[in-house]
């Protein structure tokens, strides 16, 4: 997949004059449509911010309800959910929202759509019957309703068209944005087309690692940084990992994870340009390179994995992990083709044939396979995914979790 077309001025002015020129041609005002799932704990914490922006903005909200979708079929339901909550509460803290301790039963949630349907024409009411909702505030309750299904039937099938998978997501000028974490681009954008009422400036950047000055003894206990070669954000997330135990001077292990695909899951294309859309922007700001995507299939992964032990034996895990990223991300070069393997030790100065010869020795698959029970063990399943102690978090976008235990300790 390209990525450079992804992000690309021709494909950009393309989106921007088809959802934001052509309609201001014809009178309309600027509109973002967002698609929220009254059961999604992601957006419980979206609406109660969305308010704000209309205020500094000249922007209108057009809400759909749609049903809560789960991130992949290999989730289990109850990991999910229980990481749903834990997550939500992390943007509540720092944006000062509403906290949730569990999730509607399904009477309440019934209840909660009817009146949606119903009730819910704007930004101020959609937040009423999310609160109502979330805290059970219903006396009355409605029975299932055929409207309410159907009208969020087609709400996800439009949102399936704009190019998007789950709920919680927010589309503007042939952008999406999901979740209060992105809002942060929304308002660049916003500011950029002039639809500020005040000073611009963004305001949902709380997760921006801090790098601070205390580091005084933080002790000689690793950060862990669970990534995947298919990952872009195992990609920016190790980076950001790195810089994170450089300042705070305290060491980085790398545990590698074998890919969704090899494990027999899959991603679908929606989900795939997303995540490369969204990585892309992400490392743009972190000033990391991210111009292509060169998927590593099976033997790419192998010939990476096979060398890791040694790469990492003579103290050279993250070069070497940070060549394989390099290959598949910015260069990129094939990691099939054992001559390219070569060049990475080449570059890092690993002998490639001693590299080899301990591969043999060492399994790559038996310490992969702890490395996926270690992270089942904290209740996590996909990357990338960091431990420091006893926090962990998953996404690159909550290291700054990890940041906060390491001046905790």
């Amino acid at each position: 997949m390209k990525v450079h077309w992804l992000q690309s001025n021709m494909r950009q002015s393309f989106l921007t004059y088809r959802f934001y020129n052509l309609p201001l041609l014809f009178g309309n005002k600027p509109i973002a449509d967002v698609y929220l799932a009254l059961n999604d704990p992601h957006s419980f914490m979206l609406i109660q911010v969305l308010s704000d922006i209309e205020k500094r903005f000249n922007l209108t909200f057009r809400l759909y309800l749609v049903t809560n979708t789960t991130l992949s079929s290999e989730v289990d339901a109850a990991l999910l959910n229980q990481w749903a909550l834990k997550d939500a509460n992390h943007i509540a803290d720092k944006y000062g929202l509403i906290k949730i301790s569990s999730f509607p039963d399904m009477k309440t949630l019934v209840t909660g759509q009817q009146t949606w349907l119903l009730h819910a024409k704007t930004v101020e009411q959609a937040l009423a019957v999310f609160t109502d909702t979330w805290a059970n505030n219903f006396t009355e309750h409605f029975p299932i309703s055929t409207p309410v299904i159907t009208a969020q039937i087609n709400n996800q099938r439009r949102m399936f068209r704009r190019g998007y998978h789950a709920s919680g997501g927010l589309f503007f000028c042939g952008n999406w944005f999901v979740g209060v974490d992105r809002l942060e681009h929304l308002e660049l954008l916003l500011n950029e087309k002039g639809l500020n009422k005040e000073e611009a400036k963004v305001t949902f950047n709380k997760n921006d690692l801090q790098f601070l000055d205390d580091r005084n003894e933080v002790g000689a206990e690793s950060v862990e940084a669970f990534v995947s070669l298919n990952s872009p954000f195992a990609y920016l997330g190790l980076i950001q990992a790195k810089k994170l135990t450089d300042h705070y001077q305290i060491p980085l292990s790398i545990k590698p994870m074998i890919p969704m695909n090899m494990r027999g899951g899959t991603i679908s294309e929606h989900k795939q340009r997303y995540m490369l859309l969204d990585a892309t922007r992400v490392a743009h700001k972190n000033n990391i390179l991210l111009k292509e995507y060169a998927k590593p299939l099976t033997q790419g992964v192998i010939n990476i994995y096979s060398l890791f032990s040694f790469a990492q034996l003579k103290g050279k895990s993250y070069e070497f992990m940070l060549a394989a990223f390099d290959a598949i991300y910015v260069t990129p070069i094939d990691l099939e083709l054992d001559k390219n393997i070569k060049l990475i030790c080449q570059k890092i100065d690993i002998n490639y044939e001693d590299a080899i010869a301990y591969g043999k020795e060492n399994d790559w698959q038996q310490w992969s396979e702890e490395n996926h029970l270690a992270l089942n063990d904290l209740g996590l399943w996909g990357v990338p995914c960091f431990r420091y102690k006893d926090v962990s978090c998953w996404g690159q976008d909550r290291l700054v979790q990890i940041e906060d235990a390491i001046l905790a300790s």
